[in-house]
């Protein structure tokens, strides 16, 4: 072997970078299970038949937002794609019409939250434009394929959404600003990373 082979196996050159590490696969396991479970305890809850709470409280976004502000890219990467059908594996909730499209919102949302992250820091509002970028984002997908939303209008439906997501939109700040108070970014806090 020649010296500059054997120099280049040394500074780790020719090791394959390893993407699921038993850290990464326990968050990703730990935040899968939030993210399960909080859908799962929105719609247990008793309410009248024509409310619709997962769609008011946003629990879906809860998991994936945590991991996004602490900068676990990859993690919340992995939630947004693979919650919305593990929901529906398990809870027939959303069906898989709603999940492909859950899913691009929920990308949309995490891809949002990082770039809010570096270009303007750790804010405790980061998860109200990124909730409007996702929803304008799903908008956009369902006025090019109707099917996502049943041949609805998209603006009208992305309007309805919005409005009845107000409040779950206030508990995404309200999350917001409890990473950021309890978990700040810097010296031993640990908090939100910038990308």
């Amino acid at each position: 072997m020649s010296t500059a082979t054997t120099q280049a196996h040394a500074a780790g050159a020719g090791r394959a970078a390893r993407f699921l590490t038993l850290p990464a696969a326990r968050e990703l396991g730990i935040l899968l299970c939030l993210s399960l479970m909080f859908p799962f305890l929105i719609h247990i809850i008793p309410v009248p038949q024509d409310s619709r709470l997962g769609a008011r409280l946003l629990p879906m976004f809860y998991a994936p937002l945590l991991a996004a502000l602490v900068g676990r890219n990859g993690t919340a990467a992995a939630l947004a794609l693979l919650a919305p059908w593990l929901n529906w594996a398990l809870t027939s909730h959303p069906g898989p019409v709603g999940a492909s499209l859950m899913s691009l919102q929920l990308l949309v949302f995490v891809a949002v939250v990082r770039v809010l992250l570096a270009r303007v820091g750790p804010r405790w509002f980061l998860a109200a434009p990124a909730f409007l970028a996702c929803m304008a984002a799903a908008a956009l997908a369902a006025a090019a394929v109707p099917r996502l939303i049943d041949g609805r209008d998209a603006l009208a439906w992305a309007s309805a959404s919005v409005l009845t997501g107000i409040p779950g939109l206030f508990i995404l700040v309200g999350i917001n600003w409890m990473v950021l108070r309890f978990y700040p970014p810097g010296g031993q806090g640990g908090g939100p990373r910038f990308a």
